[in-house]
Protein backbone atom coordinates (compact mmCIF):
# COMPACT_ATOMS: atom_id res chain seq x y z
CA UNK A 1 0.00 0.00 0.00
CA UNK A 2 3.04 2.34 0.79
CA UNK A 3 4.22 1.61 -2.31
CA UNK A 4 1.33 2.76 -4.90
CA UNK A 5 0.61 5.72 -2.05
CA UNK A 6 4.53 6.67 -3.08
CA UNK A 7 3.79 6.11 -6.86
CA UNK A 8 0.90 8.28 -7.04
CA UNK A 9 2.39 10.87 -4.98
CA UNK A 10 5.42 11.49 -7.94
CA UNK A 11 2.55 11.84 -10.30
CA UNK A 12 0.97 14.12 -8.62
CA UNK A 13 3.42 16.56 -7.98
CA UNK A 14 4.06 16.56 -12.32
CA UNK A 15 0.09 17.30 -12.05
CA UNK A 16 -0.23 20.93 -13.34
CA UNK A 17 -4.02 21.01 -12.87
CA UNK A 18 -3.46 20.16 -8.99
CA UNK A 19 -0.10 22.31 -8.56
CA UNK A 20 -2.40 25.47 -10.29
CA UNK A 21 -5.07 24.56 -7.88
CA UNK A 22 -2.98 24.53 -4.48
CA UNK A 23 -0.99 28.19 -5.95
CA UNK A 24 -4.98 29.82 -6.31
CA UNK A 25 -5.78 28.64 -2.57
CA UNK A 26 -2.81 29.78 -1.23
CA UNK A 27 -3.35 33.05 -2.84
CA UNK A 28 -6.67 33.59 -1.20
CA UNK A 29 -5.65 32.52 2.16
CA UNK A 30 -2.49 34.89 2.24
CA UNK A 31 -4.76 37.69 1.19
CA UNK A 32 -8.03 36.46 2.69
CA UNK A 33 -8.29 39.77 4.74
CA UNK A 34 -7.84 42.29 1.27
CA UNK A 35 -10.01 39.83 -0.62
CA UNK A 36 -12.80 39.80 1.80
CA UNK A 37 -13.21 43.68 2.46
CA UNK A 38 -13.25 44.00 -1.29
CA UNK A 39 -15.97 41.55 -2.05
CA UNK A 40 -18.22 42.55 0.63
CA UNK A 41 -18.04 46.47 0.06
CA UNK A 42 -19.25 45.16 -3.28
CA UNK A 43 -22.83 43.49 -2.05
CA UNK A 44 -22.72 45.49 1.04
CA UNK A 45 -21.14 49.02 0.82
CA UNK A 46 -21.56 49.77 4.68
CA UNK A 47 -18.88 47.69 5.47
CA UNK A 48 -16.59 50.04 4.27
CA UNK A 49 -17.82 52.31 7.30
CA UNK A 50 -17.12 55.99 7.85
CA UNK A 51 -14.66 55.92 4.61
CA UNK A 52 -13.19 59.02 3.54
CA UNK A 53 -11.99 60.11 -0.25
CA UNK A 54 -9.63 63.55 0.55
CA UNK A 55 -10.43 63.94 -3.53
CA UNK A 56 -14.02 63.57 -4.04
CA UNK A 57 -16.06 66.07 -4.51
CA UNK A 58 -19.69 66.80 -5.13
CA UNK A 59 -21.78 68.91 -7.73
CA UNK A 60 -24.82 70.48 -6.55
CA UNK A 61 -27.28 71.98 -8.88
CA UNK A 62 -28.92 74.91 -7.06
CA UNK A 63 -28.87 77.91 -4.81
CA UNK A 64 -27.60 78.73 -1.33
CA UNK A 65 -30.81 78.59 0.36
CA UNK A 66 -31.73 75.35 -0.93
CA UNK A 67 -31.90 72.79 2.22
CA UNK A 68 -30.91 69.68 0.65
CA UNK A 69 -27.34 72.13 -0.09
CA UNK A 70 -27.56 73.14 3.65
CA UNK A 71 -27.56 69.02 4.76
CA UNK A 72 -24.36 68.00 2.47
CA UNK A 73 -22.68 70.91 3.93
CA UNK A 74 -23.50 70.22 7.06
CA UNK A 75 -22.39 66.27 6.47
CA UNK A 76 -18.60 67.61 5.72
CA UNK A 77 -18.98 66.38 2.23
CA UNK A 78 -16.93 68.65 0.08
CA UNK A 79 -19.35 70.22 -2.21
CA UNK A 80 -19.14 72.66 -5.36
CA UNK A 81 -22.73 74.96 -5.94
CA UNK A 82 -23.69 75.29 -9.66
CA UNK A 83 -26.26 77.57 -10.81
CA UNK A 84 -26.83 75.86 -14.06
CA UNK A 85 -26.39 72.12 -14.77
CA UNK A 86 -24.62 72.57 -18.23
CA UNK A 87 -21.02 73.85 -16.64
CA UNK A 88 -21.54 70.82 -13.81
CA UNK A 89 -22.00 68.26 -16.23
CA UNK A 90 -19.09 69.71 -18.06
CA UNK A 91 -16.99 69.15 -15.49
CA UNK A 92 -18.35 65.95 -14.55
CA UNK A 93 -17.49 64.84 -18.23
CA UNK A 94 -13.96 66.09 -17.42
CA UNK A 95 -13.58 64.54 -14.57
CA UNK A 96 -12.93 67.43 -12.16
CA UNK A 97 -16.15 65.99 -9.97
CA UNK A 98 -17.14 63.16 -9.40
CA UNK A 99 -20.62 63.34 -8.78
CA UNK A 100 -23.70 65.80 -9.89
CA UNK A 101 -26.48 66.43 -7.40
CA UNK A 102 -30.02 68.58 -8.67
CA UNK A 103 -31.49 69.44 -5.95
CA UNK A 104 -35.57 69.38 -6.13
CA UNK A 105 -37.48 72.76 -7.17
CA UNK A 106 -40.03 72.67 -4.47
CA UNK A 107 -39.56 73.59 -1.08
CA UNK A 108 -40.41 70.75 1.70
CA UNK A 109 -43.02 73.33 2.94
CA UNK A 110 -44.98 72.37 -0.06
CA UNK A 111 -47.57 70.18 -2.07
CA UNK A 112 -45.47 69.47 -5.03
CA UNK A 113 -43.58 66.43 -5.63
CA UNK A 114 -39.87 66.50 -4.62
CA UNK A 115 -37.37 64.87 -7.14
CA UNK A 116 -33.50 64.67 -7.05
CA UNK A 117 -31.85 63.51 -9.78
CA UNK A 118 -27.97 62.20 -8.91
CA UNK A 119 -25.21 61.72 -11.61
CA UNK A 120 -22.69 58.86 -10.55
CA UNK A 121 -19.33 58.33 -12.25
CA UNK A 122 -18.87 54.29 -14.34
CA UNK A 123 -16.41 53.59 -11.69
CA UNK A 124 -18.39 50.88 -9.94
CA UNK A 125 -16.12 51.88 -6.95
CA UNK A 126 -16.04 55.09 -7.34
CA UNK A 127 -20.02 55.16 -7.13
CA UNK A 128 -20.14 52.93 -4.41
CA UNK A 129 -18.23 55.10 -2.28
CA UNK A 130 -20.22 58.37 -3.56
CA UNK A 131 -23.39 56.60 -2.76
CA UNK A 132 -22.25 55.80 0.74
CA UNK A 133 -21.00 58.74 1.49
CA UNK A 134 -24.47 60.73 0.12
CA UNK A 135 -27.07 57.92 1.73
CA UNK A 136 -26.73 59.41 5.27
CA UNK A 137 -27.59 63.05 4.52
CA UNK A 138 -29.94 61.97 1.79
CA UNK A 139 -31.80 60.42 4.36
CA UNK A 140 -31.77 63.14 6.81
CA UNK A 141 -33.07 65.05 3.97
CA UNK A 142 -36.27 62.59 3.66
CA UNK A 143 -36.81 62.48 7.34
CA UNK A 144 -36.91 66.49 7.26
CA UNK A 145 -39.43 66.70 4.56
CA UNK A 146 -41.78 63.87 5.79
CA UNK A 147 -41.98 65.78 9.16
CA UNK A 148 -43.04 68.96 7.94
CA UNK A 149 -45.50 67.24 5.26
CA UNK A 150 -46.95 64.70 7.67
CA UNK A 151 -48.66 67.49 9.92
CA UNK A 152 -50.65 68.07 7.61
CA UNK A 153 -52.41 65.27 6.96
CA UNK A 154 -56.32 64.92 8.44
CA UNK A 155 -56.17 62.81 11.60
CA UNK A 156 -52.80 62.66 12.19
CA UNK A 157 -50.58 61.94 15.74
CA UNK A 158 -47.75 61.13 16.34
CA UNK A 159 -47.20 57.70 17.56
CA UNK A 160 -44.74 56.88 20.59
CA UNK A 161 -42.51 53.99 20.63
CA UNK A 162 -41.30 52.36 23.45
CA UNK A 163 -37.86 50.34 22.14
CA UNK A 164 -36.60 48.38 24.94
CA UNK A 165 -32.54 47.65 24.15
CA UNK A 166 -31.22 44.49 25.37
CA UNK A 167 -27.90 44.88 24.23
CA UNK A 168 -28.42 42.76 21.21
CA UNK A 169 -25.87 43.12 18.22
CA UNK A 170 -26.16 41.63 14.86
CA UNK A 171 -22.97 39.96 13.30
CA UNK A 172 -20.55 42.53 10.89
CA UNK A 173 -20.90 41.23 6.70
CA UNK A 174 -16.55 41.03 7.12
CA UNK A 175 -17.44 38.40 9.84
CA UNK A 176 -20.02 36.81 8.58
CA UNK A 177 -18.24 36.57 5.32
CA UNK A 178 -15.15 35.39 6.70
CA UNK A 179 -16.32 32.30 9.12
CA UNK A 180 -19.21 31.27 7.48
CA UNK A 181 -18.18 31.54 3.44
CA UNK A 182 -14.51 31.75 3.09
CA UNK A 183 -12.75 29.41 6.03
CA UNK A 184 -15.39 26.18 5.32
CA UNK A 185 -14.81 26.63 1.56
CA UNK A 186 -10.94 27.11 2.41
CA UNK A 187 -10.71 23.73 4.30
CA UNK A 188 -12.76 22.07 2.79
CA UNK A 189 -11.19 22.55 -0.74
CA UNK A 190 -8.69 20.01 -0.92
CA UNK A 191 -11.38 17.36 0.21
CA UNK A 192 -13.28 18.26 -2.73
CA UNK A 193 -10.39 18.21 -4.93
CA UNK A 194 -9.15 14.96 -3.31
CA UNK A 195 -12.53 13.11 -4.08
CA UNK A 196 -11.80 14.18 -7.46
CA UNK A 197 -8.23 12.46 -7.80
CA UNK A 198 -9.07 9.80 -6.44
CA UNK A 199 -11.42 8.88 -9.40
CA UNK A 200 -8.31 9.79 -11.81
CA UNK A 201 -6.03 7.75 -9.91
CA UNK A 202 -8.11 4.80 -10.37
CA UNK A 203 -9.90 5.19 -13.64
CA UNK A 204 -6.69 6.50 -15.63
CA UNK A 205 -5.15 2.26 -14.46
CA UNK A 206 -8.23 1.29 -16.54
CA UNK A 207 -8.02 3.30 -19.04
CA UNK A 208 -4.38 3.01 -19.75
CA UNK A 209 -4.56 -0.94 -19.18
CA UNK A 210 -2.06 -0.94 -16.53
CA UNK A 211 -4.36 -2.24 -13.49
CA UNK A 212 -3.34 -5.80 -14.72
CA UNK A 213 -0.03 -5.21 -14.56
CA UNK A 214 -0.61 -3.68 -10.97
CA UNK A 215 -2.47 -7.02 -9.67
CA UNK A 216 0.35 -8.97 -11.33
CA UNK A 217 2.40 -7.78 -8.23
CA UNK A 218 2.07 -9.23 -4.40
CA UNK A 219 -0.45 -5.85 -4.10
CA UNK A 220 -4.49 -7.32 -4.08
CA UNK A 221 -6.91 -4.75 -5.66
CA UNK A 222 -7.74 -3.56 -2.22
CA UNK A 223 -4.36 -2.94 -1.21
CA UNK A 224 -4.25 -0.44 -4.42
CA UNK A 225 -7.31 0.74 -4.31
CA UNK A 226 -6.46 1.91 -0.47
CA UNK A 227 -3.00 2.96 -1.08
CA UNK A 228 -4.18 5.80 -3.40
CA UNK A 229 -7.07 6.21 -1.06
CA UNK A 230 -4.83 6.50 1.71
CA UNK A 231 -2.40 9.03 -0.37
CA UNK A 232 -5.56 11.83 -1.67
CA UNK A 233 -6.89 11.79 2.32
CA UNK A 234 -3.36 12.58 3.49
CA UNK A 235 -3.00 15.11 1.73
CA UNK A 236 -6.26 17.15 3.13
CA UNK A 237 -5.11 17.49 6.30
CA UNK A 238 -1.71 19.39 5.10
CA UNK A 239 -3.09 21.54 2.97
CA UNK A 240 -6.14 22.87 5.35
CA UNK A 241 -3.27 23.41 7.89
CA UNK A 242 -1.58 25.49 6.00
CA UNK A 243 -4.59 27.25 5.00
CA UNK A 244 -5.72 27.78 8.58
CA UNK A 245 -2.09 29.07 9.51
CA UNK A 246 -2.25 31.96 6.53
CA UNK A 247 -5.64 32.83 7.94
CA UNK A 248 -4.28 33.26 11.43
CA UNK A 249 -0.99 35.06 9.70
CA UNK A 250 -3.67 37.63 8.34
CA UNK A 251 -5.32 37.97 12.01
CA UNK A 252 -7.99 35.80 11.55
CA UNK A 253 -8.87 34.09 15.05
CA UNK A 254 -9.56 30.06 14.53
CA UNK A 255 -10.50 28.48 17.39
CA UNK A 256 -10.57 24.40 17.81
CA UNK A 257 -8.21 24.00 14.81
CA UNK A 258 -7.06 20.07 15.81
CA UNK A 259 -10.81 19.68 15.60
CA UNK A 260 -11.27 21.13 12.95
CA UNK A 261 -8.69 19.59 11.14
CA UNK A 262 -10.27 16.12 12.48
CA UNK A 263 -13.17 16.97 10.88
CA UNK A 264 -11.84 17.98 7.53
CA UNK A 265 -9.78 14.56 7.29
CA UNK A 266 -12.87 12.69 8.05
CA UNK A 267 -15.10 14.18 5.30
CA UNK A 268 -12.16 14.00 2.84
CA UNK A 269 -12.12 10.47 3.83
CA UNK A 270 -15.87 10.04 3.32
CA UNK A 271 -15.94 12.39 -0.35
CA UNK A 272 -12.54 9.59 -1.43
CA UNK A 273 -14.10 6.26 -0.28
CA UNK A 274 -17.59 7.37 -1.94
CA UNK A 275 -15.59 8.50 -5.30
CA UNK A 276 -13.42 5.43 -5.12
CA UNK A 277 -16.86 3.15 -5.16
CA UNK A 278 -18.03 4.85 -8.23
CA UNK A 279 -14.97 4.57 -10.11
CA UNK A 280 -14.50 1.13 -9.35
CA UNK A 281 -17.81 0.59 -10.16
CA UNK A 282 -17.78 2.63 -13.59
CA UNK A 283 -13.77 2.52 -14.25
CA UNK A 284 -14.66 5.43 -16.77
CA UNK A 285 -13.16 8.59 -16.06
CA UNK A 286 -15.84 10.69 -17.49
CA UNK A 287 -18.74 9.14 -16.17
CA UNK A 288 -17.17 8.89 -12.56
CA UNK A 289 -16.05 12.58 -12.50
CA UNK A 290 -19.52 13.36 -13.64
CA UNK A 291 -21.67 11.48 -11.03
CA UNK A 292 -18.75 12.72 -8.41
CA UNK A 293 -19.61 16.22 -9.26
CA UNK A 294 -23.53 15.87 -9.03
CA UNK A 295 -23.03 14.09 -5.37
CA UNK A 296 -20.46 16.83 -4.33
CA UNK A 297 -23.08 19.88 -5.82
CA UNK A 298 -26.18 18.38 -3.85
CA UNK A 299 -24.25 18.24 -0.63
CA UNK A 300 -22.86 21.50 -1.11
CA UNK A 301 -25.81 22.52 -1.45
CA UNK A 302 -27.81 21.01 1.52
CA UNK A 303 -24.70 21.36 3.90
CA UNK A 304 -26.28 24.80 5.30
CA UNK A 305 -30.00 23.58 5.61
CA UNK A 306 -28.21 21.57 8.36
CA UNK A 307 -27.22 23.08 12.07
CA UNK A 308 -24.58 20.72 12.50
CA UNK A 309 -23.45 19.85 8.40
CA UNK A 310 -19.73 19.82 7.72
CA UNK A 311 -19.60 23.40 6.61
CA UNK A 312 -21.64 24.87 9.88
CA UNK A 313 -20.00 22.34 12.33
CA UNK A 314 -16.48 24.30 10.97
CA UNK A 315 -18.08 27.61 11.48
CA UNK A 316 -19.42 26.61 14.85
CA UNK A 317 -15.95 24.96 16.02
CA UNK A 318 -13.94 28.51 14.76
CA UNK A 319 -16.38 30.79 16.75
CA UNK A 320 -16.67 28.17 19.81
CA UNK A 321 -20.44 28.25 19.19
CA UNK A 322 -20.92 24.76 20.12
CA UNK A 323 -20.64 22.70 23.11
CA UNK A 324 -17.48 20.23 23.69
CA UNK A 325 -20.27 16.77 24.04
CA UNK A 326 -22.00 18.05 20.75
CA UNK A 327 -19.16 18.64 18.41
CA UNK A 328 -17.28 15.16 19.36
CA UNK A 329 -20.29 13.70 18.93
CA UNK A 330 -20.87 14.84 15.24
CA UNK A 331 -17.38 14.25 14.64
CA UNK A 332 -17.97 10.53 15.76
CA UNK A 333 -21.13 9.98 13.23
CA UNK A 334 -18.97 11.75 10.26
CA UNK A 335 -16.38 9.23 11.11
CA UNK A 336 -18.85 5.72 11.77
CA UNK A 337 -19.94 7.34 8.44
CA UNK A 338 -16.49 7.33 7.02
CA UNK A 339 -16.21 3.66 8.04
CA UNK A 340 -19.31 2.67 6.85
CA UNK A 341 -18.09 3.74 3.46
CA UNK A 342 -14.90 1.92 3.74
CA UNK A 343 -16.30 -1.29 4.32
CA UNK A 344 -18.89 -0.97 1.32
CA UNK A 345 -15.54 0.00 -0.81
CA UNK A 346 -13.68 -3.35 0.27
CA UNK A 347 -17.38 -5.64 -0.60
CA UNK A 348 -18.19 -3.70 -3.81
CA UNK A 349 -14.09 -4.44 -4.60
CA UNK A 350 -14.26 -8.46 -3.69
CA UNK A 351 -17.57 -8.97 -5.71
CA UNK A 352 -15.18 -8.74 -8.76
CA UNK A 353 -13.56 -11.83 -8.51
CA UNK A 354 -10.92 -10.52 -10.84
CA UNK A 355 -9.95 -7.93 -8.64
CA UNK A 356 -8.91 -9.90 -5.70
Amino acid sequence: MKTIAKKEFKELMREKTFILAIIIQLFIASFSTFLVIGLTSFYDPSTLGNVEMEGTSIAVVGTENDELFKILQESNIRTNLYYDFQPAYTDFYDRKIDAIIVTPVGSSGGTDLLNVDIYLPKSEIKATVVSLQLKEPLEKYEQSVRDIRTQRLPGYTPIEFNVIKRGLKTTSTYFEFIYVALLPLLVFTPAFISGGLIVDFITEEYERKTMELLLVSPASMIEIVSGKAFLATLIVPFQSFVWMLLLSINRVSINNSLQILLLVTIVAFILVMASTIISVLFRDRGVAQLLYSLILIFLFMSSYLFTNSPMNLVTRLSIESIGTLESWAWIGIYLLTGIFLYLAMIMTVKQDPNNI
